[in-house]
């Protein structure tokens, strides 16, 4: 199996996005201890060696703790077939020669970054700054993953513009991401956008994507197409099975499962043992979370290649977060879902 931990080196950042789920600069400023979070790594890939683990550098912002103890702790993972080593960072700082260094030598020319239209950069400098570095490190042959979180801006716009503006941008991946109650975005409820409106954009944007020929892949929407035709449905292909193949590893040493909720839901330390965390009233009542559906769940037409979805997206009266009129296009084609799917639009 695979399971992916999720390592903050800090809780908090440089910058202050709307959306964040570690609450931006007004995060906690601790800052990890990278020794006793990598004993616990090693306990964990001791007690799961038949599964594939990816660590991913987190936070906050991952690279505003020293290259010296990054460094340090991926050491014993570099040649270690049963780990890949990943990071998502901001890139709106200086990037030396060291940062690019690291992301070609221990990440394998691969980074992840966000862009977020309105809600992420506070003034043009900080937005010329991330277009600068993308451009370097893309041109450095570093592979460019782009994290986009869908708004009630973003779904305000014609799918076509955003394309063009990917386009501009020139990442090699897109991931989709929709927003989740967490930190900032409480804060901010206008950015949500209507549940079936969002919906709505998605299936526009899948349609625009796959008639174009575009030098960029659309991760979120190759990957739902793919498990359909492979049969791949239901909690393997959106979100409901987190809590068993995720955990993230906070910076004051807390243990949660999913990111997003990782500052307010802890289960356990990185200083106990690892059997504690797994085991933890906190982590199975979350499990069961996932696997107790909406009454509607059940009823819905979808459900069958859906499986529920994410469960901290938020319902909005009868309507739930998840790409019904999508997974419709994709179950019966254009006709079914144009009878479907009445809402457009405009």
């Amino acid at each position: 199996m695979s399971k992916v931990i999720y390592v903050k080196t800090t809780d908090t950042c440089n910058l202050n996005c709307q959306h964040c789920f570690t609450s931006g600069r007004n995060g906690s400023k601790t800052q990890w201890d990278w020794e006793q979070t990598q004993r616990w790594v090693n306990e964990f890939l001791t007690q799961h060696p038949d599964d594939q683990v990816h660590l991913e550098l987190h936070g906050g912002e991952p690279f505003l703790v020293s290259l010296d103890t990054l460094e340090r702790f991926v050491a014993p993972y570099k040649d270690d077939k049963r780990v890949s080593l990943g990071a998502t960072t901001n890139l709106v700082y200086r990037l030396t020669d060291r940062h690019v260094a690291f992301i070609k030598d221990v990440l394998g020319y691969r980074v992840g970054t966000s862009w977020d239209g309105g809600i992420r950069f506070e003034n043009e400098k900080q937005k010329a700054l991330w277009l600068r570095n993308v451009k370097q490190l893309r041109d450095e042959g570093v592979t460019i993953k782009l994290f986009v979180s869908v708004t009630s801006e973003l779904v305000a716009q014609p799918v076509e513009d955003f394309l063009s503006l990917m386009g501009e941008i020139q990442p090699d991946e897109i991931a989709l991401e929709r927003l989740t109650s967490n930190g900032n975005a409480t804060q901010h409820n206008d950015i949500f956008p209507d549940n079936e409106r969002q919906d709505n954009w998605y299936l526009s944007l899948f349609k625009a994507y796959k008639a174009g020929n575009y030098p960029f892949e659309i991760t979120t929407l190759d990957i739902i197409e793919e498990r359909l035709q492979a049969n791949l449905v239901k909690a393997d292909t959106n979100c409901r099975n987190c809590e068993q193949n995720l955990v993230t590893i906070n910076a004051d040493g807390g243990l949660s499962g999913c990111p997003n909720a990782a500052m307010t839901n802890v289960y356990g330390n990185v200083n106990e043992e690892v059997e504690t965390y797994l085991s933890s009233e906190g982590r199975i009542s979350e499990i069961g979370k996932e696997l107790d559906f909406h009454p509607n769940c059940l009823q819905c037409d979808v459900f069958d290649v859906c499986g529920g979805d994410c469960h901290r997206l938020s319902w909005q009266g009868n309507r739930c977060g998840g790409l019904k009129n999508l997974l419709r296009y994709l179950k019966y084609g254009e006709e079914r879902n144009d009878r479907i799917a009445v809402v457009s639009l405009d």
